[in-house]
């Protein structure tokens, strides 16, 4: 599951790509019991939980919703057949980490996500309160990944900023091309309902 895919949203913000991992790139081991990394605080996952969110693309509003239905080879699968799970370096999919250990303001990461393109990702900020239609949280992560919009135009970028909350998930993505000092928003995706199983 992207960043850049699910704030690309109206098209499928909502998801992983369906893509294998790049030659000699191989994920950590997974997590064993009692011992899941920070990071698997603000990405729960578990058969069953379920988040519904207001999705803004250029102007048109949809609504998404987002069930995790099966537990897959270590991995959780939403019932698009997309996948997420959770190593001792993060929360990722098949290509990228869209969380990444250690969490702390500043922190960076690359991921290579194709011959010639790759993903940089920045932690914003930890542990600040945020708030949706869904709710007011107290713990939050924000993360924000830069890529080339377009290789033809590589001054201008792609730019996610997505919101994680302790104990619940994403709960805001917001994307924007900036083109040297010009930004351009083009999708918002805004948690407005979840039912989530308690981290055990």
């Amino acid at each position: 599951m992207t960043l850049r895919h699910w704030a690309v949203l109206a098209a499928g913000l909502l998801g992983c790509a369906h893509e294998s991992a790049p030659p000699g790139a191989s994920p950590a081991a997974p997590a064993t019991a009692g011992r899941l990394p920070d990071s698997a605080r603000y990405f729960p996952l578990a058969v069953g939980n379920r988040w519904t969110y207001d999705a803004t693309y250029l102007g048109e509003r949809s609504t998404r919703r987002v069930e995790v239905v099966a537990f897959r080879d270590g991995s959780y699968v939403d019932r698009d057949g997309r996948s997420l799970r959770v190593d001792r370096e993060g929360v990722r999919d098949q290509v990228r980490y869209l969380l990444h250990e250690p969490l702390t303001t500043g922190a960076t990461w690359t991921s290579v996500v194709a011959p010639g393109s790759a993903e940089h990702y920045r932690v914003l900020s930890v542990h600040a309160p945020c708030e949706t239609p869904a709710g007011k949280f107290p713990d939050c992560v924000e993360v924000e990944s830069r890529t080339i919009a377009d290789p033809s135009t590589p001054g201008r970028l792609l730019v996610n900023r997505v919101t994680f909350a302790a104990g619940v998930g994403i709960v805001r993505v917001r994307t924007a091309l900036e083109d040297g000092a010009r930004s351009a928003p083009t999708a918002e995706l805004v948690l407005t309902s979840f039912e989530v199983a308690p981290l055990r």
